[in-house]
């Protein structure tokens, strides 16, 4: 193709790209959330959805599409249309962990999405069963060394946050803690409260009401600053392990390609609606910290958090079988 052939067309996609994003949205928006309902993703994708909906004068609908480590619901809007009608709510097992998993992902975690704005985090909290004569982290570590591989604990999974955050504890505080996998979250729960295995790693929205109700001892949670929802428990941290950090994040994306006028638009929203206390203290219930990180802020905490992640799995030797 010539290029005075090119110029004139370059110009018409543009001035195409412009007017979409002018009209946007015409209609309802899909939101994908690849676990199922009731979690985490699921609740602060419902919070956003809702205020996004209302802001933008076309409902946000919220469609659940788990399976396959998130996978199933990262490829689906990976292939959409980048038009700003189908998002993602992602998380870091989707964007940061996966790609040092699955070497054939049918996604890319950088080129086939765009960053809109991280909503949420929520850090892990070391958690071990009451019997467990333990009261601090450091107890934790000592009993560990004096008896190694006699401890145990639980995961959801090979290469699951809290495999990660387990191999994190045994290599940060060079002790020696037996991994036991088990398929999902609540098993892996339920094991620790049972007494068959000692330690889990519980993000606060599904750890707090049994540590609350004292079937689960807390220890410390694995971040920088305190949680909102338990303040009075010291980070890892605090406690001497700076490198210790796990946490569950929530953020919205597009596919690649979509305009960025669209994207910009999507993006301010989510800025006005994060600063709403009713949106603020929503997220909070549900042991998510507000963070609100748009663009290239966006950007730049996954790249960060995927090089960390990828350095625990080298390390550790993880892989899917």
């Amino acid at each position: 193709m010539r290029i005075n052939t090119l110029i004139p067309l370059v110009a018409a996609l543009s001035l195409t790209a412009t007017a979409q994003a002018q009209d946007y949205p015409r209609m309802p928006i899909r939101l994908i959330v690849p676990y199922s309902a009731g979690g985490m993703t699921d609740v602060v994708a419902r919070v956003i959805g809702q205020k996004l909906g209302e802001r933008l004068g076309q409902p946000v609908i919220v469609e659940n599409r788990a399976g396959a480590a998130t996978i199933i619901g990262a490829e689906m809007v990976a292939n959409a249309k980048p038009d700003g009608y189908t998002l993602l709510a992602a998380t870091n097992t989707t964007l940061t962990i996966n790609p040092w998993l699955y070497p054939k992902l049918p996604y890319d975690a950088v080129k086939s999405f765009a960053p809109i704005a991280l909503i949420a985090t929520t850090p892990s909290v070391i958690v071990v069963n009451p019997k467990v004569p333990v009261q601090t982290l450091q107890q934790l570590v000592d009993l560990a060394r004096a008896k190694p591989g006699e401890l145990s604990y639980a995961s959801y999974g090979n290469g699951s946050t809290a495999h990660l955050a387990g191999e994190m504890l045994r290599s940060r505080t060079k002790s020696n803690f037996l991994h036991v996998p088990y398929k999902g979250s609540a098993p892996a729960k339920a094991a620790v409260m049972g007494g068959e295995v000692s330690v889990t790693f519980e993000p606060a929205f599904t750890g707090l009401p049994q540590i609350q109700a004292g079937k689960l001892t807390a220890l410390a949670v694995m971040s920088d600053k305190r949680s909102a929802v338990l303040p009075d428990l010291s980070t890892t941290a605090e406690l001497g392990y700076p490198d210790m950090k796990m946490s569950a994040w929530v953020g919205i994306l597009a596919p690649s390609g979509t305009p960025p006028a669209i994207v910009q638009t999507l993006s301010g929203t989510i800025e006005q609606i994060m600063a709403q206390p009713d949106v603020r203290e929503a997220l909070l219930r549900t042991g998510g910290e507000p963070v609100g990180y748009s663009g290239d802020a966006f950007s730049a905490y996954m790249r960060d958090e995927s090089a960390r992640y990828g350095r625990v799995i080298a390390d550790a030797h993880i892989r899917i079988d």
